[in-house]
């Protein structure tokens, strides 16, 4: 995601910010072990746990490639079921801020390479977070640069199409593919940078999104939309990686 230009958008963001960090009781932002046993955040249990900033709890595994700050770990646990953790970097070092329950394709986690059109299969790897997106009206959580809020015109282009394959386009524009007008998957989401070459048959559509309550995705990204937001709150408007692993 590119910082945000507008200068309004800037202020909202920090009233927002300092609004989530001095009131919400949830379990984002915290430090205490009852929290932590909650399952989202953690407690500070070690190192220079005095010095490290509260919202930020146990350790993360990040890979070594990122360069982000703020990294999403999605880390499959068995069939289509993950944990999903939104680690920042504090003194070299990558923490969690959340720690949450998702889930990803049908079909797990695809090795390195292998992701493939129609297989079921999140695929694995170090990818940028893209734009945003929802059937909703962007909401105050969001700070990136871009949101679209889609309509019923909207499709991705997947399946057999070459011409702008693995991009957002209009069913009235003569495209067709999977149709981004859907609730509640994606009431609001954002794109995976998977596949940015737009390479017909090696996989499309990789979205993180709202949980349907099916337990999996096609081959997406999908935790609850409470936390979903709470994601978008946390990534505030800088550069945010995402790393897929089984």
């Amino acid at each position: 995601m590119k910082p945000a230009t507008d200068r309004s958008r800037r202020i909202r963001r920090g009233l927002v910010s300092g609004f989530a960090f001095a009131l919400v009781a949830g379990p984002m932002f915290t430090g205490t072990a009852a929290q932590a046993a909650g399952g989202l955040g953690a407690g500070l249990v070690d190192g220079n746990a005095g010095d490290r900033p509260s919202h930020l709890g146990e350790e993360c595994s990040v890979p070594s490639a990122a360069t982000a700050d703020k990294v999403i770990t999605v880390k499959g646990t068995g069939g289509a079921d993950a944990t999903v953790m939104a680690c920042e970097e504090w003194d070299g070092e990558y923490y969690s801020a959340l720690s949450t329950d998702g889930h990803v394709g049908s079909n797990g986690i695809a090795a390195p390479g292998e992701k493939r059109e129609g297989d079921g299969m999140t695929p694995s790897g170090l990818f940028g977070i893209g734009y945003g997106f929802g059937v909703e009206a962007e909401p105050e959580q969001f700070g990136g640069s871009k949101y679209v809020q889609v309509t019923e015109d909207d499709v991705w282009v997947d399946g057999d199409a070459v011409e702008n394959y693995n991009t957002m386009q209009k069913k009235s524009e003569g495209y067709n593919g999977e149709s981004m007008y859907q609730t509640p998957a994606y009431n609001y989401g954002q794109v995976i940078d998977y596949n940015e070459a737009g390479t017909p048959g090696m996989g499309s559509a990789i979205f993180l999104h709202v949980n349907t309550g099916s337990g999996k995705t096609a081959g997406c990204v999908s935790v609850s939309q409470e936390d979903l937001l709470k994601i978008l709150d946390w990534e505030d408007d800088g550069p945010v990686e995402m790393a897929i692993s089984s």
